[in-house]
């Protein structure tokens, strides 16, 4: 009798209600049986050796069980890898490292323009896959840019490294719990020791004072002409203001009596640069159109003296003088006052 195989091979179907037995079992004439399965057969994982028939041998006649078949061992499943989730991989950051965390509408192109490196060397530094498998809070690495870590507070010892989870737009962080502070009754503070020094008295020297100069008359009769020349507009013509008196440009005007400067500017429309002065016998002269100004505010000027030059600054378009006078604050006519 031939030995019996330590494995059956499963039944193959052939067709609806028909099999096939393995090749050769237990000898015999090696001819194909085909037929209907037989009802008692069962699956080839739930047999066992109860269920076996008694098969015989045509080559000596002599009957023999054919051996249980021991049960066949499960082979363990083999684990599956848990897949990386997608984004950044990184685990580990250098503590000479500047991590940007990804705000809404970056992109690795923008971040790089923004830190003035390449968006390549941002993929190879975090192990990115693809420059698009990015997300809004997501932490990178910034390769190159370690002069950044100085906005970042004090640095930590050379060759720490802080470990950072992987991060997912889901993820939630927990918020820190803030307790509040317990208010301290607050101890007044000792005294420091106060050492009297002697008293050493300083003199100062306080600036003279200069005296106050009042200008007076200069005793004659009349005003002066400030500027000779000719009078192109009287005092009727210029409605009720002053005269005009035609002169070169540059030529000097003079001051028509002792006084005190008490305006010298350009704010009066029309007028352009203006000087005013104020004289003891209750006048004021006013000197409009000028080139220059050689006095200011609060000057005190003696008849004659030069105060400016004839020109054609404000309402004007040939150099002359405007002049007036006026008693307080009213004009008068100036060429009756003026000495002949």
């Amino acid at each position: 009798m031939q030995p019996m195989p330590r494995t059956l091979t499963a039944p193959v179907a052939v067709a609806a209600n028909t099999f096939v037995p393995p090749n050769d079992i237990g000898g015999g004439s090696g001819a194909t049986v085909i037929g209907p399965a037989p009802a008692s057969l069962k699956p080839l994982g739930s047999v066992t050796s109860e269920d076996l028939p008694v098969l015989s041998s045509s080559a000596n006649g002599s009957n023999q069980m054919m051996p249980a078949v021991q049960p066949l061992t499960p082979v363990p499943a083999t684990p599956k890898l848990a897949t990386p989730a997608a984004g950044n991989t990184l685990v580990a950051i250098p503590s000479d490292a500047y991590v940007h965390v990804i705000e809404s509408g970056e992109s690795l192109y923008t971040i790089a323009r923004r830190y003035n490196v390449t968006a390549q060397a941002i993929i190879q530094a975090n192990g990115f896959s693809s420059p698009d498998k990015i997300y809004v809070g997501q932490k990178i690495v910034i390769p190159g840019r370690a002069d950044l870590l100085s906005k970042m507070g004090p640095a930590k010892p050379a060759g720490a490294r802080t470990e950072v989870a992987a991060l997912t737009p889901d993820t939630k962080v927990p918020l820190a719990k803030v307790e509040p502070l317990e208010a301290k009754e607050a101890k007044p503070a000792d005294k420091p020791k106060v050492i009297e020094q002697p008293k050493v008295e300083v003199a100062v020297a306080k600036p003279l004072e200069q005296p106050k100069v009042e200008p007076v008359l200069s005793g004659a009769d009349k005003f002066r002409w400030p500027i000779s020349g000719r009078v192109i507009t009287d005092f009727a013509n210029s409605k009720g203001t002053g005269i005009n008196i035609e002169a070169p440009e540059g030529a000097a005007v003079r001051a028509a009596e002792n006084g005190q400067v008490i305006y010298a500017g350009s704010g009066v429309e029309g007028y352009g640069n203006l000087i005013l002065i104020r004289h003891p016998n209750g006048f004021v002269s006013a000197y409009a159109h000028l080139k220059d100004m050689n006095v200011a505010k609060g000057t005190v000027v003696n008849r004659g003296d030069n105060i400016g030059t004839a020109g054609k600054t404000g309402s004007v378009s040939k150099p002359q003088l405007h002049f007036e006078l006026r008693k307080g604050a009213t004009p008068v006519d100036p060429i009756p006052l003026l000495a002949s």
